[in-house]
């Protein structure tokens, strides 16, 4: 394994793919935190006022935006530098040499997650190095913050061990890449729906209409979208398990139970991780 991690790593660092990954994420949270100020002083906030900053809270809304791109940045990652492995016939050769397809497999998944976590960290260094002197520092509670931080995580890992399930199991490079994105987006508008249904009102507003046709009085009436017992008990679970419904609470920092969304995320890549290895131990690499 240790030969295979160094072997793995040692691709990474001339690996353009990962490269321009966590280009882009440095790009992207430098970006969010100077788009953020900018949208600030166009509507005339003045930051040098602490609690115009502490209401806005404007570094964390940010800050935590990475763990929606990350999902996306790893999909395309993780598909391309292991999808390689096909394609030059490195799996094979490994495989020649004497190293078991269980190592090959978790060595792949180790390196595949820490080089998206490189990424993911390489987003928040930079909005936060440009964020922090422009908005001001975090104004939400630091176990708050760090619940954010660590759940999104093992979100990440989650997230790797899926796309580390596909590239593994498909021969080609760019099948699973087409497959991992399209799964990435489909994921997100799955968490977007759920969020959406969630979310619904318990009541609407109705309005009662005088014969001129001006707003006379308006009733609240319940609404026929609320979300109620099993159903929304379903939903709300649905949500929690997704990483793309993870990554939309976290960017959020609107979740009441971390340590349920983190068992969860450890939950999907464990299950991941074991089917993963198991359909590859089986499969035929001629």
């Amino acid at each position: 394994m240790t030969k295979l991690l160094n072997a793995n790593f040692l691709r990474l660092w001339k690996n353009k793919a990962f490269w321009a990954s966590a280009a882009v994420c440095v790009v992207l949270g430098a970006l969010a935190a100077l788009g953020e100020f900018r949208f600030q002083v166009s509507v005339g906030a003045d930051l040098s006022v602490p609690e115009v900053a502490q209401y806005k809270a404007l570094l964390e809304k940010q800050f935590f935006s990475y763990t929606t791109v990350t999902g996306i940045l790893a999909a395309a990652l993780v598909s391309l530098f292991l999808g390689t492995e096909y394609s030059d016939g490195a799996i094979r050769n490994k495989i020649v040499v004497g190293h078991s397809r269980l190592s090959i497999y978790f060595a792949n998944l180790i390196v595949g997650f820490a080089a998206s976590l490189m990424c993911m960290a390489g987003y928040m260094l930079a909005c936060l190095a440009v964020g922090a002197p422009l908005l001001g520092w975090f104004t939400k509670p630091a176990a708050l913050l760090l619940s954010a931080i660590g759940g999104s995580v093992l979100m990440l890992a989650a997230f790797c061990a899926i796309f580390t399930f596909v590239t593994m199991n498909c021969s080609k490079k760019s099948t699973s890449t087409v497959i991992c994105l399209l799964g990435a987006f489909v994921l997100l508008f799955a968490a977007v729906y759920l969020n959406g249904r969630l979310d619904a009102p318990e009541f609407i507003t109705g309005y009662e209409m005088s014969v001129n046709g001006q707003i006379m009085d308006s009733v609240p009436e319940p609404n026929p979208d609320y979300l109620t017992g099993t159903k929304r008990e379903v939903y709300q679970f649905l949500y929690d398990l997704l990483p793309t419904g993870q990554s939309l609470q976290y960017t959020m920092l609107n979740f009441t139970n971390p340590a349920r969304l983190m068992g969860l995320a450890a939950a999907v890549c464990a299950v991941f991780s074991a089917a993963g290895a198991a359909l590859f131990r089986r499969k035929d690499l001629k």
